[in-house]
């Protein structure tokens, strides 16, 4: 990562508001050399990571086991560095002390930094820790990243996790965590951001599991947050693809239908997320068809053109086949089925070819001469 230097704005406030909590021992940017803490600055044993609070997200909490891991690293002498990114290219660098009360003030500080700024990137916190080698990590965000090469937006909770890991060590922005422990506390969603599924849950553990152990983590642990008061601030929302999303456009004579894989199929699988929701947009989508047509479903994945195995082909046809039974189920005549046909990345829908729109199910209703 690109070294970074914090906004003296950022920097000043932080200042002030861990002055107040009687945090502070020392502030220094990520970017630049530390500085020696001060004499009453515990020595670090530890990394807090921080990506600021907003009103799409509730406030952090702080979990007993995380209180229990504090306070036994105080009895050790020890405190943290927290590193703050607060939705920003910023990331401020505080050495604090933790332990019994100082350990609620520090998530108290962690919610009082507003976001400020259009993404969010743990990943790059990730990749500026200065603690120990080997020592422990504990992340307070909702962990939907927004930036390259870990973008939640270009993901869309269907992304292979293992082809994350690829595309994150291929931009040389695997952190190193060899022997470190990992505790990710997920603050639950508020505001615009929409909530996810159990499995779309599933999945943002899945990446950060992947991540973290692809980083050399020793134990990665998830805490999933029970704060119930919305934060303040800014931050980017994640759009969440809901099983009866149905964009339909009409071209000349032509419906055409197209129905986000990443909301309608279990990650790798033809199998549907949930059924009945995909009843429901595929009735939208019918209920805007001529009445005189044939019907084209077609199954699409994202990706390089270039590379379109043969796996790739058979699983965007095998979806456009069960949404074809989901169509006969709403009374479309088998007949009026003209032609189910698997693309895989070989066609793609917008560009460029690696849009997660082009991960889709297309059902075209064409007008008969």
């Amino acid at each position: 990562m690109g070294l970074r230097s914090p906004r003296p704005l950022v920097a000043t406030l932080l200042t002030v508001a861990l002055l107040t909590t009687g945090l502070l021992a020392g502030c220094t940017p990520a970017s630049a050399p530390s500085a020696s803490p001060s004499a009453s600055a515990p020595p670090v044993g530890g990394s807090v990571i921080s990506t600021g609070n907003s009103t799409n997200q509730m406030v952090a909490t702080l979990p007993q086991a995380v209180a229990d891991q504090w306070n036994a690293l105080a009895a050790d002498g020890k405190g943290v560095e927290w590193l703050n990114t607060p939705n920003t290219t910023d990331i401020v660098r505080t050495p604090v002390a933790v332990g019994g009360d100082q350990s609620q003030a520090l998530v108290d500080a962690v919610n009082g930094v507003q976001g400020a700024g259009t993404d969010r990137s743990v990943l790059a916190a990730l990749n500026d820790l200065d603690s120990p080698a080997g020592s422990p990590v504990w992340v307070f965000s909702p962990l939907l990243d927004t930036r390259d090469p870990l973008d939640f937006t270009e993901l869309a909770f269907d992304e292979d996790p293992a082809a994350v890991v690829k595309a994150v060590k291929k931009a040389k922005d695997l952190p190193d965590l060899k022997g470190r422990q990992v505790s990710f506390v997920i603050n639950p969603v508020a505001g615009d951001q929409a909530a996810l599924s159990d499995l779309q849950t599933g999945y943002l553990h899945a990446v950060w599991q992947e991540l973290a152990d692809a980083a050399g983590a020793e134990r990665v642990e998830f805490f999933d947050g029970t704060g119930t008061v919305a934060g303040a601030g800014s931050g980017p929302v994640v759009a969440v693809p809901e099983p009866d999303d149905v964009d339909t456009t009409t071209t000349g004579t032509e419906v055409v239908c197209r129905l986000p894989t990443p909301a309608l199929f279990v990650i790798n699988t033809p199998n549907l997320i949930d059924r009945g929701k995909t009843l429901q947009g595929l009735k939208k989508c019918l209920a805007k068809a001529p009445d005189n047509y044939r019907v084209v479903v077609e199954g699409h994945t994202s990706g390089d053109p270039s590379d379109n195995g043969r796996a790739t082909v058979e699983l965007s046809k095998q979806r456009a086949t069960v949404v074809a039974v989901l169509l006969k189920d709403l009374d479309v005549p088998a007949k009026a089925i003209y032609k189910v046909v698997g693309y895989g990345r070989s066609n793609p829908l917008v560009d460029p070819p690696t849009d997660p729109r082009n991960r889709a199910v297309v059902v075209r209703f064409e007008v008969l001469k």
